[in-house]
């Protein structure tokens, strides 16, 4: 059925358009105009998009998402891998990569690292960090001085305590940790500058191929782990490994909220936006907390029968308070759930928009999941007790005084059963299977939803045209054939007229664009070259070195052991090339944008000058202000934008080699690195003022008052005969608004 209303709407599309260019004076704008604010796709996207909706070959998706130290990898552990801790806990959003699970029957891990803008982003935003620690600790220097100073001349001397210096530091420090998104991409971007590798050392992509799964565990130390070599630079993994519960499903398992690398945030967010089950983590604790809703507000899109459930995490650490002290187990855990679940409805009915959240809303906490993934990990590991790690120790011990009767050694069916009650994954694993099972239904309803989009595109499309020639009828209808006759006999006067004072206005904002973007666009390469420089400049570091020398004696015995230093000076290479490859890294992901702004600036200024030079001179003419801003911006659109790229040109070989130079030869380096640096930013200089020549150069010998009068003149003229052959235009427009409603 679907199949078939995909090919009627395809039809009906693809007819509308064939109208359209058939009418092209009357409607090809219009339909252009609405299919790209509808979203109404060539026929090609269209199906393309279609036949990836409805694929049964493909997997479903299984997206989680939850914060850092939310619990994702302890119930993937325990999910997925027997208890065992293959995928390691994050302990900071640095740490958190994207993972992706599947089925394969050959074990597989693939690495990927970030891009060069990754970095220039974590740059940009540890800057940042860095701008407002600094703010913010002058603000509580001054707070704190302030109260306690004892009179006013007190403050100064104040301010330059070193225990009010101290404590306003590590207060503002502790409030910039909050923004985890700054913090994150400052405390990243550390381990990036401190690394002993650089990102040309990763190779963009690594293929593992363990043997075992235990392998796993030891081989992504390297690239997730805290201390693991390539860490600061991973992107996210992919693991594949033969695990029937894996087949048909994808598991994608994101970093933290705000996560502080923009495609890795990216990424994940589209991931979750075609996902067919999400799984929405939140620690018991400190459930649907502010940091839960800032992302759940993201996930806006609903297609299909998307399956969403919580899983309250860490559910351990709620046992233990003093208000369950005379209550069982089962009574323990049913009153967390009704708890929790009241929370979670009063918390997403604020923020349920496109009733994405209905589900949850609805079942009344039925979609809660109560979970542990460590206590999972305990029960499946129960007989191997002593390889537990001090997180799970401490779990027993706390749960095993609270509840003797569930927890003991002396019982261990008990203390298992009890263990897996708390993890709860086969609740988890139910749910999944039973989405599986849904398969075809899930597949079918994506496609039902495309075609619900694309008949309200195709409608809004038909709708859009219609009411294009109705407003075209109602102005052949009402126009004032006289003024207008008379607005046409005095055209040429008044385009005679108009026509300098557009051209001056014209060449005018020009001049002064290419003077003002010259300036902006210099100044920022200045700042950017200054800057590698000085990272450049940082390379070179100072040492000494102790030599001795015998002195003295008789025969080689009694001698003295003389010492004496000497200066050195010791050059990073990495590090003068890392200040090359940064100042190009911010060049090609920075200048484009600035460069479109001082663009946009232009364009603007043009429209906002001629269009007040019209409204002053042309009040009673048939184009209104708005009509004059639209012309002139689609005049302006017609011209080439200007290449701004940097010159690609090889690094000397000196800056390829890897380590240290000593001395001479380091200054060598270093003198090298900070000339070829400047070279490219003359280069870069050079291109940049040339280009803006030659764009603006281009803008002026574009006739803008002889094509946007030629334009007044030419509707002028044709709203005037269809005015004048009345009914045989509304007739005309009557008979294309019949073929719109016949299709």
């Amino acid at each position: 059925m679907t199949d078939e209303k995909l090919e009627s709407l395809i039809a009906k599309r693809n007819a509308l358009e064939e109208i359209s260019n058939r009418h092209e004076k009357e409607l090809k704008d219009a339909f252009i105009n609405a299919a790209s604010t509808s979203n109404l796709s060539s026929e090609e996207k269209i199906r393309k998009e279609f036949d990836e909706k409805i694929d049964q070959n493909r997997d479903l998706q299984i997206g989680i998402v939850g914060r850092v130290k939310a619990g994702k990898s302890s119930l993937l552990n325990a999910l997925l891998f027997n208890g065992e801790t293959i995928l390691p806990k994050a302990a900071t959003p640095m740490t958190a990569a994207l993972t992706v699970l599947s089925y394969a029957e050959q074990i597989e891990v693939k690495i990927k690292f970030f891009e060069q803008s990754d970095i220039d982003a974590l740059k940009e935003r540890a800057a940042a960090y860095e701008r407002k620690l600094k703010e913010r600790t002058e603000f509580e220097i001054e707070e704190l001085a302030g109260k306690k100073a004892k009179q006013p001349e007190d403050v100064e001397r104040l301010k330059k305590d070193s225990r009010i210096i101290e404590r306003a530091a590590s207060k503002a420090e502790s409030e910039l940790k909050k923004d985890i998104g700054l913090s994150g991409a400052y405390d990243q971007y550390q381990m990036i500058k401190n690394s002993s590798i650089t990102l040309n050392d990763c190779g963009g992509e690594k293929i593992l191929h363990p043997q075992q799964l235990s392998d796993i565990a030891r081989d992504l130390g390297e690239y997730v782990g805290s201390a693991g070599k390539y860490m600061p630079f991973t992107q996210s993994v992919e693991i594949a490994y033969p695990n029937e519960d894996l087949k048909g499903i994808r598991i994608i398992d994101t970093p933290g909220f705000n996560d502080p690398v923009p495609s890795r945030e990216e990424r994940a967010y589209q991931l979750l936006k075609t996902s067919d089950v999400i799984l929405i983590l939140s620690p018991a604790g400190n459930f649907m907390s502010q940091t839960d809703t800032e992302v759940l507000e993201k996930l806006t899109n609903k297609e299909g029968l998307r399956e969403l459930f919580v899983v309250a995490s860490k559910m351990d650490d709620q046992l233990l308070g003093d208000e369950y002290e005379d209550m069982s187990l089962d009574e323990v855990c049913d009153d967390l759930k009704r708890i929790l679940g009241e929370r979670m409805n009063a918390t997403l009915t604020k923020i349920n928009q496109n009733n994405v959240f209905d589900q949850l809303i609805e079942d009344k906490g039925a979609r809660i999941i109560l979970s542990s993934g460590d206590c999972q990990s305990m029960y499946l590991t129960f007989s191997n007790k002593d390889h537990w790690d001090d997180g799970k120790n401490q779990i027993w011990d706390n749960l095993s005084e609270r509840f003797r009767d569930y927890f003991n050694d002396k019982e261990p069916e008990i203390s298992k059963e009890s263990l897996k009650k708390l993890g709860n994954i086969n609740l988890v694993v139910d749910k999944i299977n039973e989405v599986k099972t849904k398969k075809g239904e899930i597949l079918a309803e994506k496609g039902n939803q495309l075609c619900v989009s694309l008949t309200n595109a195709v409608e809004d499309v038909l709708a859009a045209l219609k009411n294009e020639l109705k407003r075209k009828v109602a102005e052949v209808r009402s126009g004032n054939l006289a003024n207008l006759q008379n607005e046409r006999q005095n055209a040429e006067l008044f385009c005679a007229k108009l026509e300098p004072g557009i051209t001056r206005v014209y060449q005018d904002v020009i001049s002064d664009w290419k003077i003002e973007a010259s300036k902006n666009m210099l100044s920022f390469v200045n700042a950017m070259f200054n800057e590698s420089r000085s990272e450049a400049n940082e390379s070179k570091s100072s040492f000494t070195r102790t030599h001795s020398y015998k002195s003295g004696g008789f025969l080689g015995f009694f001698q003295k052991t003389n010492y004496y230093e000497t200066q050195h000076t010791r050059v990073s290479v990495a590090q003068v090339r890392s200040s090359i490859e940064d100042f190009i890294g911010k060049v090609n992901v920075n200048l484009k944008l600035e460069v479109m702004e001082e663009l946009e600036k232009m364009k603007k200024k043009i429209s906002s000058k001629i269009s007040m030079l019209w409204a002053e001179r042309a009040a009673e003419q048939s184009y209104d202000v708005d009509t004059v801003a639209n012309k002139i911006r689609v005049i302006i659109e017609g011209l080439n934008l200007p290449d701004f790229t940097l010159p690609e040109k090889g690094l000397p070989s000196t800056l390829t080699r890897s380590g240290c130079a000593e001395d001479s030869e380091g200054e060598q380096i270093l003198s090298e690195g900070k000339e070829y640096l400047s070279k490219l930013s003359r280069s870069l200089q050079q291109t940049l003022t040339d280009e803006i020549e030659r764009y603006a150069a281009a803008m002026k010998r574009t006739d803008m008052a002889g094509e946007l009068l030629a334009k007044y003149k030419s509707e002028l003229q044709e709203l005037i005969q269809n005015i004048q052959n009345k009914e045989e235009t509304i007739k005309r427009f009557e008979t294309i608004e019949t073929e719109l409603g016949n299709i």
